[in-house]
């Protein structure tokens, strides 16, 4: 921990040396500021003021030039992780309450506080005077929907590509069977007929195939809940499936 703080205090002060007045305060935020004991990037929040500072296309371009310089020169740049946010936009975000901008205040750590902005933010959370407003309550509660939806996109992409490795590498044994690469739907008939008959695959494949079949044309029509331990016992099995092809290929080639 006290390593991490020393090298993002340093950076912090080799930014204040090269912009001064531009900046307004330089936050440390993330695992380190939080003393999580797993520490793997530095997190860094530059306050830029946009305020009394006319921000222009020559002077953007500078700021960005300047502090990749200063990065590049760095030996823990690997670990920095530097954000630069504007004074208005974040003071607008803290006031209405936003969740990502009250976390930085309330977690954390002032490395350099020109004139004193963090500080009296983190005040003034910690006495109740940020109260979030109603549009920030219902844009929480409007993302929540979309994070599902997205957590079931991902369930279904999971198992549509487990589907597929099943389907490609049943083609590529029934193909050096001499077999004519079925439709998916008729994989599991002959993966019975040539070759759970002939005693080279055990049936439960076979069983497993249908399943799966079954699971991703229902993820098509209706959202059905797989855990994840069962995704996790799927990828296994599946793993095991391939392995079988694989296994059927090389012994007929």
């Amino acid at each position: 921990m006290e390593e991490n703080y020393e090298i993002a205090y340093n950076f912090a002060i080799e930014a204040y040396k090269k912009f001064q007045h531009i900046i307004k305060s330089i936050v440390l935020f993330g695992s380190v500021a939080k003393d999580l004991k797993k520490q793997n990037d530095i997190d860094i929040i530059i306050f830029i003021d946009d305020c009394t500072i006319q921000w222009d296309e020559e002077l953007i371009a500078w700021y960005r030039e300047e502090l990749q310089k200063i990065l590049a020169n760095n030996k823990n740049r690997d670990k920095l992780h530097i954000n630069t946010v504007t004074l208005s936009v974040f003071w607008d975000e803290f006031k209405s309450g936003e969740p990502v901008a009250i976390n930085i205040v309330r977690y954390g750590k002032t490395l350099v506080d020109f004139g004193g902005f963090f500080e009296p933010l983190k005040i003034l959370l910690a006495r109740g005077k940020i109260k979030p407003s109603a549009e920030a309550i219902y844009n929480a509660l409007r993302r929540a929907p979309f994070h599902l939806a997205r957590a079931r996109y991902g369930i279904y992409l999971a198992v549509d590509s487990l589907y597929w490795a099943m389907v490609d590498s049943a083609h590529a044994a029934l193909m050096i069977a001499d077999k004519v690469a079925p439709s998916p739907e008729h994989i599991p008939e002959m993966l019975e007929e040539y070759f759970v008959k002939k005693r080279m695959l055990d049936k439960k494949y076979v069983r497993l195939y249908r399943e799966i079949y079954s699971i991703i044309h229902s993820l098509n029509k209706t959202n059905i809940t797989i855990p994840s331990k069962k995704i996790d016992e799927y990828q296994k099995d599946v793993d095991n499936f391939v392995g079988e092809m694989a296994r059927i290929v090389k012994k007929l080639e």
